[in-house]
């Protein structure tokens, strides 16, 4: 009778302990998971640009306002404009479909919901972003382009060697 009570104590315990075990795992895991996960709402472009998420489908190019670490939580809008990024009727207009960068140029290219028009975006990164405006950003340091060879002819003038 005291054999059969020690075992059945000493198989209590060891499953608590396993099941102990298991809950510490994946509480462990979980918190590794929040630390060192990527998260790819933001990307970096460089000079305070980032390519972000956006709440309604595609991404945005913003100059950014709001850094925490390697994340950009919002910023003012360099492609597409705010004017562009809504049609007439409010719905979702142009959006990013890509872009890539190196240490003088952004390339973006971007699509239309509804005309599925594409243009082509070349901001030059040569400025202090705290001493221009959005403005004068969107005005003196980037091109558009919605021919593609035109694009690509200006590409080869900058000599920006970027590849999609």
């Amino acid at each position: 009778m005291n054999n059969i009570f020690v075992k059945i104590v000493y198989y209590i315990c060891k499953t608590y302990t396993l099941i102990l075990g298991i809950i510490i795992s994946v509480i462990a895991l979980f918190v590794l998971y929040l630390l060192f996960w990527p998260d790819d709402s933001s990307y970096d472009l460089g000079n305070n640009i980032y390519m972000m998420e956006w709440d309604g489908g595609g991404r945005l190019i913003v100059l950014c306002s709001h850094v925490e670490g390697k994340k950009c939580y919002g910023g003012s809008y360099l492609i597409p404009t705010y004017e562009n990024s809504v049609d007439s009727n409010g719905e979702f207009a142009e959006y990013v479909v890509t872009a890539k960068s190196d240490e003088k140029w952004v390339i973006v290219k971007t699509d239309n919901f509804q005309s599925k028009q594409h243009k082509y975006y070349i901001i030059n990164k040569d400025y202090d972003p705290n001493e221009m405006t959005t403005e004068e950003i969107i005005n003196t340091k980037i091109d558009c382009f919605t021919d593609s060879s035109e694009f690509a002819n200006k590409c080869l003038e900058n000599g920006i060697s970027i590849k999609w």
